[in-house]
C-alpha cells in the first residue's frame, strides 16, 4: 500500500513535523513543514478508510468513505476552531468547496481534453451534486443577506439560532444523500481520496485490524499536526506579509485536498469521467452539506459562536461560482476550453484574495474596519 503511491514518500516530513519546538522552527517554518507532512496522512487516511470499506457490506462502506472522505479538512477545522479563530474555519470550508469545484474539475477536464475533443459524463449525477451544492449555498446566502438588510446583528442570539437551525436541516438532508448514494441508484459513489496512482478494481491489502490501525494512525498524526498548523497560522501570515484569508483560502483546502485532487485528475486523464465528476463534485457536496453545519453544531457545542454568516464578498463568490460550474455541467459533455473557463475563474478568486481582509481580520487604525 505505501510503495503504490509516490505520496507516501513525504511522510519521511512527519517526525520532523510533530517536533519542530524541539528543532527551534518559528511559525512559519512549522507551518509550511505540518502542511508538507499532512498531505500524505491526507491520502493514507483516504487509503486506509477504503481498505476497512473492503471489510463491510456496500452500505457501510460507503458511509465509511463519505464520512472520512473530508476528515482531514474536519481535523484541521476544529482546531482552528477550537482557538477560536473562526474565520479561518469559515474561509478554509469555503475554499474547500471551490477549489474542488472550479480547480480540481478544471484540471479534470483540462487533463481530459487533452486525450480526446468532447468527454461525456453522468448527467443526472453532476445535475444531482450541483443542486444539492446550490441549497447548501442558499443556507449561507440567507442568514447572510439577513444579516446585510439589518434584521440581526452577526453573532446574535437569532443569528446563532438561525444558524443552528439550518445545519440541523442541511445534515439531515446529507443523511438522506449518503442513503440514496448507498441505495443501487443512477448516482455513481465517488472513488475515495489517496488512490489515484492505484489500478482499479482495488484490491485487499490489509486485514480489518491492519486497516483500523492505519486508520487510527493516520487521524491521531493528522490531529496532531493540524493542531500544529492551526497555531502558527497567525505567525506566518505576519512573517509572509499575507492575508489570513489567503492562506484559509488557497493553502489550506490545497492542504487537505490534495490526494483527493490527484485522484480526480488521474482519473480523468484516463477517460474515467464519472469517477473524476464524482470526486470532485462529491467531494464539494460533502464539505457544504456535511463538514459546514457539523462544525456550526460542534461550536454551539464547544460554546463557539459560529454562524452561516461567511461575509457578503465570501457567499456571493461562491454562488456565483457554483452557478458557473452547473451552467457548464448542464450538458453532459465537457473539452478543456470548458476546464479552462473554470480555472481562470479560480485564479482570478485566488488573486482577489491575496489583496482581500476580511473586515474582522482589519486592524483597528484600518479606515474601512469600522466602517
Amino acid at each position: 500500500m505505501l510503495t503504490g503511491n509516490k505520496l507516501y514518500y513525504g511522510l519521511i516530513l512527519v517526525p520532523f513535523a510533530c517536533f519542530t519546538q524541539e528543532l527551534g522552527l518559528d511559525d512559519a517554518q512549522t507551518f509550511i513543514l505540518a502542511a508538507a507532512a499532512i498531505l500524505p496522512l491526507a491520502g493514507l487516511l483516504g487509503e486506509a478508510t477504503e481498505q476497512v470499506a473492503f471489510h463491510t457490506n456496500e452500505t457501510v462502506g460507503g458511509l465509511l468513505n463519505a464520512t472520512f472522505g473530508n476528515a482531514t479538512e474536519l481535523i484541521v477545522c476544529y482546531f482552528a476552531l477550537q482557538r477560536g479563530l473562526l474565520l479561518v474555519v469559515q474561509v478554509s470550508l469555503l475554499g474547500s468547496i471551490l477549489s474542488n469545484t472550479l480547480l480540481v474539475l478544471g484540471c479534470s477536464m483540462v487533463a481530459a481534453g487533452i486525450r480526446q475533443m468532447q468527454s461525456k459524463f453522468n448527467l443526472v449525477a453532476a445535475q444531482s451534486n450541483t443542486t444539492l451544492l446550490q441549497i447548501a449555498i442558499l443556507g449561507l446566502v440567507v442568514p447572510t443577506a439577513m444579516e446585510s438588510t439589518g434584521q440581526f446583528a452577526e453573532h446574535s442570539p437569532n443569528d446563532l439560532t438561525l444558524a443552528r437551525g439550518i445545519s440541523i436541516v442541511l445534515l439531515i438532508l446529507y443523511v438522506l444523500y449518503v442513503y440514496f448514494q448507498a441505495r443501487p441508484s443512477i448516482l455513481p459513489r465517488p472513488a475515495p481520496p489517496g488512490s489515484s496512482s492505484a489500478p482499479l478494481p482495488r484490491q485487499v491489502l490489509l486485514p480489518m485490524s491492519g486497516a483500523i490501525a492505519w486508520l487510527a494512525f493516520a487521524t491521531v498524526l493528522i490531529a496532531f499536526l493540524s493542531e500544529k498548523l492551526t497555531g502558527a497560522i497567525e505567525g506566518t501570515t505576519a512573517t509572509y506579509g499575507i492575508s489570513e484569508t489567503f492562506v484559509s483560502f488557497v493553502i489550506i483546502p490545497i492542504v487537505g485536498n490534495a490526494a483527493e485532487h490527484s485522484t480526480a485528475i488521474v482519473m480523468a486523464w484516463k477517460g474515467k469521467m464519472d469517477l473524476a465528476f464524482g470526486v470532485a463534485l462529491g467531494s464539494s457536496t460533502q464539505i457544504a452539506l456535511f463538514v459546514v453545519p457539523l462544525m456550526v453544531i460542534i461550536g454551539w457545542a464547544i460554546d463557539q459562536p459560529l454562524t452561516l454568516v461567511f461575509g457578503v464578498y465570501e457567499t456571493i463568490i461562491t454562488f456565483l461560482s457554483v452557478l458557473i460550474v452547473s451552467h457548464i455541467v448542464s450538458d453532459g459533455e465537457t473539452n478543456w476550453l470548458e476546464g479552462t473557463m473554470l480555472l481562470f475563474t479560480y485564479f482570478i478568486i485566488c488573486f482577489a484574495f491575496f489583496f482581500y481582509h476580511h473586515q474582522e481580520a482589519l486592524p483597528d487604525d484600518h479606515p474601512m474596519k469600522h466602517a
